[in-house]
């Protein structure tokens, strides 16, 4: 990976060779000083011994000069490799896919420390410690037989090359950690271009016998053999307790992950057959922590598409609610939302992130119990702009996961969940009247 930079390592290591051997000519000059004695004249004297210091000042001068070559070529090599690891590195984690990064060696921390440490760890071993070490050697060496410190010399030696080979064991380490990950092949490649793309998308959606086990937890079903058939414009809530996998329908929508058996169905296309960018643009999410970037609010909205007029980033925020608090800030669409959105509030955070779902006009819209976690005032505020969302557009399929059942009385199916399959659906009058599931469920969201 370091074949770009061949001319300049191949300077350092020609600095490393003329470094070494001019090692010994300090031995020569010294032993010239030495002669320099055997004259009887004082005048004489003076003079080689002046001649000699200055040549040994010169070649001072020539060593500095080399050994400032020798570490600016590597240090130049080492850092371009660093960078093309950790450009590559991150190209490669860009393209895995999300059950990747659930395994805990692939959390978050680990991949920086990866990109970091472990690129810096490689960059250390083709840096300047083996030039050094050529240099030293050949310097050193001389010292020993002039002193005769062998011993000792022999000891900083033992302890200098243990230091070294335990950065080369740890380069090396990283090294092999970095070519596994570029030569890992995902199960869903993110940066694929294959598959096929629908002209007309209509946005009906079939989940066909699905069974779904997630990698990193293989003895827990999540669903079992789902069977769930969504009509184009419809609207569809999932309802039922935690852990009953209807967030995972939403992931699997995404295609974050791949049915373990079973077959999901986009206009009666396989789901694994279209190209998923394409699958990605025309499903629009809006999840219940919604991440913004410490970015503009303009950015953020516009955040992955070019050309995007100021005009059709105030018609997405007007729609989802949001211009008129906009208007109100001193920077306007200009003000930075901080990481991750922190300086604004949860309501404020969840209405950008719709107005980024809606300017990207979506032909399916996905709420993944998009207001749970608000107080009473915003979860109504932002209730209001997902209805608008849906209303806007007749043709647009929704799929609408709900933790108040107050928020879904309207939709045109809603599906009881329980262990990873459907146990009830129907309107909300028909599940209502047959005092099963749901009754029971909306019994109690009404004592709380």
């Amino acid at each position: 990976m370091n074949s770009p930079e061949w001319i300049i390592i191949l300077i350092g290591y020609i600095m490393c060779v003329l470094n070494g051997a001019a090692q010994s000519l300090f031995a020569f000059l010294l032993v010239k000083i030495v002669e320099a004695f055997k004259y009887c004249s004082t005048s004489e004297r003076h003079h080689h011994v002046l001649l000699t210091s200055f040549l040994c000042l010169l070649l001072g001068v020539v060593l500095f000069i080399l050994r400032l070559i020798q570490y600016t070529a590597f240090a130049i090599s080492g850092s371009k490799l660093t960078q093309r690891i950790r450009s590559k590195a991150f190209a490669c984690l860009l393209r895995q896919e999300v059950a990747y990064f659930d395994r805990p060696e692939n959390s978050s921390g680990a991949i920086c420390t990866r990109l970091s440490t472990d690129a810096s760890a490689i960059q250390e071993m083709t840096g300047t410690r083996l030039g050094v070490l050529a240099a030293e050697v050949i310097h050193n060496m001389r010292t020993i037989k002039q002193l005769s410190i062998e011993k000792e010399v022999l000891r900083q030696y033992s302890e200098l090359i243990h230091k070294l080979f335990m950065h080369i064991a740890a380069s090396i380490s990283a090294a092999e950690a970095f070519f596994d990950l570029f030569d890992r092949k995902p199960t869903i490649d993110n940066a694929s271009t294959e598959g096929q793309e629908l002209v007309d998308f209509r946005g009906e959606i079939k989940f066909d016998q699905v069974k779904f086990i997630y990698p990193t937890r293989p003895t827990s079903i999540i669903l079992n053999k789902l069977q769930l058939n969504i009509k184009p414009s419809q609207h569809v809530a999932l309802v039922g307790g935690s852990g009953c996998g209807k967030s995972t329908i939403i992931q699997l929508l995404e295609r974050f992950y791949d049915v373990t058996s079973g077959k999901i169905l986009i206009d009666g296309i396989d789901i694994r057959k279209l190209n998923l960018q394409w699958v990605r643009s025309h499903f629009g999410l809006v999840s219940q922590e919604p991440v913004l970037f410490d970015l503009t609010i303009a950015e953020n909205i516009a955040y992955g598409l070019e050309n995007v007029s100021m005009e059709d980033i105030i018609n997405a925020t007007s729609r989802a609610d949001i211009h008129q608090f906009i208007e109100q800030l001193p920077q306007g669409y200009e003000t930075r939302v901080g990481l991750k959105g922190s300086f604004l509030s949860g309501g404020e955070k969840q209405r950008i992130a719709i107005a980024r779902v809606l300017i990207r006009r979506p032909k399916v819209l996905l709420l993944d119990e998009a207001t749970s976690a608000m107080d009473s005032r915003n979860e109504q505020i932002v209730q209001e702009a997902l209805e608008q969302a849906q209303r806007e557009d007749p043709s647009r399929t929704s799929l609408i996961i709900a933790h108040r059942l107050s928020t879904i009385r309207s939709c045109d199916l809603i599906c009881v969940l329980d262990r990873g399959h459907i146990v009830e659906r129907g309107t909300h009058i028909e599940l209502t009247q047959r005092r099963g599931a749901y009754y029971k469920m909306l019994a109690h969201d009404n004592l709380q």
